[in-house]
């Protein structure tokens, strides 16, 4: 599983601004800030003349931000009960466990992961997976509609067990 770097700087001590390069994603010189405090997404210009890198942005609500956030970070392979778990743990916690080194702050992640993945294993025996992920289906839905504004689109991987991130298609003529 590849893991995109990112690169986290702040404002002040309470903001949260991480930068995902999305190299091969978007297109050449363009990134997405994240500010995990005001729940806010930017498609940037690495590269900007006028001196206004944000091209554009958009708020998300929690829940949307829960599920880009492990989606920035293995946009190549995220799995369900990875995006499952992120709606499940509070947002501290999953914040401190998708960002932190310490393995303190980490436990309640690492624990919501651990159930979820116990969860979805049930839910799979049991046949009622769909049921399960009802919540992660639809706000996957609403945060497509927002990605597809900044070039990107959210599918399904090729196991059907886990979700990528790919460029969005161009709307056709």
């Amino acid at each position: 599983m590849q893991e995109m770097t990112c690169v986290q700087y702040s404002l002040n001590k309470k903001e949260g601004l991480r930068f995902y390069p999305l190299e091969g994603l978007l297109p050449a010189g363009q990134g997405l800030s994240v500010n995990t405090t005001y729940l806010v997404i930017s498609l940037i210009s690495r590269n900007s003349a006028n001196g206004n890198p944000i091209l554009q942005q958009k708020l998300l609500t929690e829940p949307q931000m829960r599920l880009l956030l492990p989606l920035l970070q293995s946009p190549y392979y995220c799995p369900h009960q990875v995006l499952y778990a992120s709606l499940s743990c509070s947002y501290r916690g999953l914040l401190a466990g998708l960002f932190s080194s310490n393995s303190t702050t980490t436990k309640e992640w690492a624990a919501t992961l651990e159930e979820s993945r116990v969860r979805m294993r049930r839910a799979h025996e049991l046949g009622t997976s769909k049921r399960e992920l009802k919540h992660v289906y639809n706000t996957l839905s609403q945060l497509r509609t927002k990605l597809r504004s900044f070039g990107l689109a959210i599918t399904v991987s090729i196991t059907e067990s886990a979700y990528t991130l790919v460029p969005a298609p161009f709307p056709s003529a």
